[in-house]
């Protein structure tokens, strides 16, 4: 026996073409967000190819279930320290965590993930953030021991024990007339990003970012050379335009994500930046408050897990929508049972523009018989009188307004329908002109 349900996805799918459609971004809040474990400030996280999360909180290590959701499955603890990063290895197989100042850096298997053993700790190096450069070269930002400003070091983890790293890149010390903000130790590093053959890195203390190819970074480590800050590394718009925390990743649609803030006690968020022109395209602030965020973007979900005071938030960028391929019948009333289909009429559309459908003094979003929200048509399914009233669709860059007025009704369409009246009128002048003629109209 049929039921509801599947009655409505045969007809779906049986009579529309359903096409991908791009539509607006959207935010989640995570109130389930593992918190900092006792002793530790902070949690970090790392993207994973399904889509999810991997957070550490200090001592646990959780995996977000499913993506664009809100609860995590512990997968293993005793991984003790403030945790400055997760580093993925490009197999996924394995994480590095860093646990920061202290120095301790954890490799935890994620095929088959254990707790914490002293056999976990492959170094010890202070160090502020890192990720692979390569299946078995970490890229590490290290504060300076006199803390006056960061330097970058590759350190191999294809050994155990290791206690060297190889010096490659210093970041220098801003003069004072160089300055933007007069920020407080500690606050040079920032976090690293690798994008293909290229890592972007950023100088906290002025708010600089340059990126660096990996060949260059990968032949300075073999040769023991250091390079140049300023001469090997390509300048990303300008000095002190972007926040402080540094990139942490790149978009699928090849924009820059980075968190922070303006500097200490200044307002922040999470920015979007067009690394070609080093324009900012857009600013997060999904708490609304201004505060330093932390920013971890995933490129399989197309989500930015953005982090606040030890808030959660979930930044949808992107997610694809069936869009409904149905036709418009150019009408106002309908039968209860019909299934109504609203376009943009008479309207110029701009090229790329998003769509969004809404209904004035109701929530169309979570009516399971509507599809086509951000499309630029709009299906009522199985159309009942509840669906009468003005439905609105802004589109283009410049939010233009198209306005439709339906009514649904369960009795017998009124006499004055439109077509009704043509067909009278029709009726009524072949009529008139044949009693005129008195000869039939069609010979």
């Amino acid at each position: 026996m049929f039921t509801y349900d599947s009655i409505k996805s045969i007809f779906i799918f049986s009579s529309f073409l359903l096409v991908l459609n791009v539509v607006a971004e959207t935010v989640i809040p995570l109130p389930n967000i593992p918190q900092p474990a006792p002793g530790s400030y902070f949690v970090t996280s790392a993207p994973l190819n399904d889509g999810t999360f991997l957070i550490w909180n200090g001592n646990q290590v959780y995996k977000q279930i499913t993506p664009k959701n809100d609860t995590y499955s512990l997968i293993a603890e005793g991984y003790q320290g403030d945790p400055a990063f997760i580093a993925i290895s490009p197999d996924e197989k394995k994480a590095i965590l860093g646990q920061g100042y202290l120095g301790d850096l954890y490799l935890l298997d994620l095929t088959n993930p254990q707790n914490f053993t002293p056999a976990s700790i492959i170094a010890n190096i202070s160090h502020y953030y890192g990720i692979y450069l390569t299946s078995d070269l970490l890229l590490l930002d290290i504060t300076k021991p006199d803390f006056s400003g960061s330097e970058i070091h590759i350190l191999p983890i294809n050994t155990k024990n290791v206690s060297t790293t190889q010096f490659v890149l210093s970041k220098p010390k801003s003069p004072s007339k160089d300055m933007v903000i007069d920020k407080p130790p500690f606050a040079y590093s920032a976090t690293l990003a690798k994008d293909g053959n290229y890592v972007y890195i950023t100088d906290g203390n002025t708010r600089e970012i340059r990126k660096f190819s990996v060949s260059s970074l990968i032949n300075a480590y073999n040769t023991h050379t250091t390079l140049n800050w300023e001469t090997d590394g390509i300048l990303i718009g300008t000095s002190g335009m972007y926040f402080s925390g540094g990139v942490s990743g790149i978009s699928a649609d090849n924009l820059l994500i980075i968190g922070g803030s303006d500097g200490f006690m200044l307002p922040g968020g999470i920015q979007e930046v067009n690394p070609t022109t080093g324009e900012i395209v857009r600013v997060w602030d999904p708490a609304n408050n201004q505060g330093y965020y932390s920013a971890f973007y995933n490129s399989h979900s197309d989500t930015i897990l953005a982090i606040v005071y030890n808030m959660g938030y979930l930044i949808v960028r992107t997610e694809q929508e069936e869009c409904p391929n149905c036709n418009p019948v150019r009408k106002s009333i309908y039968r209860a049972g019909e299934d109504i289909c609203l376009d943009i009429f008479g309207e110029t559309i701009p090229e790329g523009s998003q769509f969004t459908w809404s209904k004035i003094n109701g929530d169309i979003s979570t009516n399971p018989r509507i599809s086509g929200i951000h499309c630029k048509k709009l299906l009522i399914y199985n159309a009942q009188p509840e669906d009468t009233g003005t439905y609105i669709c802004t589109f283009g860059n410049e939010k233009a307004i198209y306005t439709v007025h339906i009514i649904v009704t369960e009795g017998r369409l009124p006499l004055y329908s439109p077509l009704f009246l043509l067909t009278t009128i029709v009726l009524i002048s072949l009529i008139t002109i044949y009693r005129l003629n008195k000869r039939p109209l069609i010979q």
